[in-house]
């Protein structure tokens, strides 16, 4: 019984042909490392499997990158209660203490370099796989579609300089690493699909939601809003 369905799965792949196609979009979430925005542009890529009528299964990956201009202050708050687990309740004197004491920071030099600004990048690479059921409304190109699946989020946060000049001012003892997570995760998407007859093309809009598992709440929702194309073979 399982080989049937394997095989009549292959069919049903075989005999509606795959689709590669690409989309761009707008990406809404955080960046863990500074908790600043990283809302932005979005882009990627798919292929899809139409499998038997109305579902399809979706292999994609997309990338989305920002900066944030953060201070030094700001970035080793955050830095410091994540990794260490100190809470510092946003005071600026209990940070400067905790830099003097633990990293051996020079009292001289705190005070004049944590305001200063520095810039912070971030990237998120998305790789999921979806399955959508596509809802038929009579004989009209339009198809809304609902659907779920699983994944993984590859996220990348650092502020180059910062880092360096803590490195030089705790002689070495204290690095940073740049924020390099793997946090797997669930989505959900709905959008809605035009697809004219006899041509080897669609279109689609789509909104993407995923919730980060196992992540110890580093990361929150991620959302995406998608406009795409396909084309058959």
């Amino acid at each position: 019984m399982k080989k049937f369905l394997i095989l009549l799965l292959a069919c049903g792949i075989a005999t509606a042909g795959v689709r590669i196609g690409g989309r761009i979009g707008y990406y809404s979430g955080d960046d863990p490392r500074t908790g600043q925005s990283a809302s932005g542009a979005v882009f990627g890529g798919q292929l899809s499997f139409p499998l038997l009528g109305l579902v399809d299964l979706e292999i994609s990956g997309s990338y989305a990158s920002s900066e944030s201009d953060i201070t030094m202050q700001q970035y080793l708050i955050t830095y410091i209660e994540d990794e260490f687990d100190q809470n510092f309740q946003g005071s600026p004197d209990s940070l400067y203490q905790y830099l003097e004491n633990e990293w051996g920071w020079s009292p001289d030099s705190i005070s004049s370099q944590m305001m200063g600004d520095y810039t912070a990048t971030f990237h998120d690479i998305d790789l999921g796989a979806t399955m959508k059921i596509k809802i038929p409304i009579g004989t009209l190109p339009l198809k809304p579609y609902i659907g779920a699946g699983g994944g993984a989020h590859i996220l990348f946060s650092d502020a180059d300089i910062l880092m360096q000049v803590v490195n030089e001012q705790t002689g070495g003892t204290v690095n940073i690493d740049p924020y390099d997570h793997v946090h797997p995760g669930i989505h959900g998407v709905i959008g809605i699909a035009f697809e004219p007859p006899m041509v080897p093309l669609s279109v689609f809009g789509e909104y993407k939601y995923t919730k980060p598992i196992a992540s110890d709440n580093e990361v929150d929702g991620i959302s995406m809003f998608y406009a795409g194309v396909n084309l058959g073979f």
